[in-house]
């Protein structure tokens, strides 16, 4: 990831919608930063989402249990609104621990408002 994120990155943790929220408007706000992570999105989002969002190793294990086109594919709507400066909305879920379970789930959804990401990690 260095290779092509050559600024500091915000981080959110915990992670919640609000800290989600303020680390999406601090890279939509810097162009050069909206460009870097949109490439990363498109090349692997998850080791992008786990810098990002200080993933706990049980939240990264659900996370690395979904396939790469998969979620290359859920999040190029994303990518596409950093690079084209539409905004990105968040809203993380919390789902409560469900023993020995790990699932992750993201859902991206585009309208004239712009793109919006619901997540939930279970761990």
């Amino acid at each position: 990831m260095t290779e092509t994120l050559t600024k500091q990155l915000p981080t959110a943790t915990p992670l919640t919608t609000e800290d989600a929220q303020r680390v999406v408007d601090q890279i939509s706000a810097d162009v050069e930063m909206a460009g870097q992570v949109a490439e990363q999105l498109d090349r692997d989002p998850r080791l992008l989402l786990v810098r990002l969002f200080a993933l706990a190793p049980a939240q990264q294990t659900g996370l690395s249990r979904m396939r790469l086109d998969r979620i290359r594919s859920t999040f190029a709507p994303v990518a596409r609104a950093l690079r084209e400066g539409d905004p990105v909305t968040v809203r993380i879920i919390d789902v409560p621990a469900v023993a020995s379970a790990f699932s992750c789930s993201f859902s991206v959804k585009v309208d004239s408002d712009g793109v919006a990401v619901e997540g939930s990690i279970t761990t």
